[in-house]
């Protein structure tokens, strides 16, 4: 059988911690989509250091357009994952016809926050503020800033603060609660698009001697 395949997209279910994933079958002689077809696919997931924490075959039929539409994984898949070795990737086969390599852009990193267990949570309780907002608040940038504030349950709220030029002081524009995981000194806050205001992903933090650092700011605990 000749086929063309495409990979469409990955992205989450994060309800039932699963990832979605679409395939288009193409018939490479004519063009026309392979419609209700039944295949056997593999997928595999790995890190950053190239070692797979799972794999799955199963069989799957396209659509009346020659779409798979995928369900991976499921509750445990990213429980014992290590998310300092993020990104992961996603590698597929159909058929043993390989579709290739590709980075996984986002996980279900609600589920896998409720199930680690942080270390040394009590360094970073508490509301964290931009150094300079902290020391020098009439002097500070009337750029904006965030402020997170973490809790003991796995939960970070963000409050996000705009200037207003005509009361002359900043305020919360936007704010949400996200969940965040403690490595060693390293604190991973785990972000989402459907939040409006970041992408998929997380924002890194380093604990410090007192102080959370990311790449180009520090934050002070109020």
């Amino acid at each position: 059988m000749k086929l063309l395949l495409l990979c469409l997209m990955a992205g989450v279910m994060g309800a039932k911690a699963q990832m979605g994933y679409q395939i288009s079958l193409l018939n490479t002689a004519t063009g026309e989509p392979r419609a209700n077809e039944t295949v056997t696919v593999s997928v595999s997931l790995s890190n950053n250091a190239n070692e797979v924490f799972y794999t799955e075959t199963k069989s799957a039929t396209t659509n009346d357009f020659g779409v798979l539409s995928l369900s991976i994984g499921n509750a445990d898949t990213f429980k014992n994952v290590d998310f300092s070795k993020m990104p992961f990737f996603i590698e597929v086969t159909a058929n043993g016809v390989s579709i290739g390599k590709s980075q996984i852009l986002s996980v279900p990193v609600a589920e896998v926050a409720k199930q680690l267990a942080p270390k040394d949570k009590n360094l970073i309780v508490g509301t964290w503020c931009p150094e300079d907002i902290v020391l020098n608040p009439q002097n500070a940038s009337k750029d904006g800033y965030e402020t997170y504030t973490f809790v003991d349950d796995n939960t970070c709220r963000i409050d996000c603060y705009e200037y207003s030029y005509e009361n002359g002081s900043f305020y919360i524009k936007t704010n949400a609660v996200v969940n965040y995981i403690v490595e060693g000194t390293n604190v991973f806050v785990l972000v989402y698009s459907s939040l409006g205001y970041f992408r998929d992903g997380f924002t890194l933090f380093k604990y410090f001697e007192g102080s959370l650092l990311t790449q180009y700011q520090k934050y002070l605990r109020l």
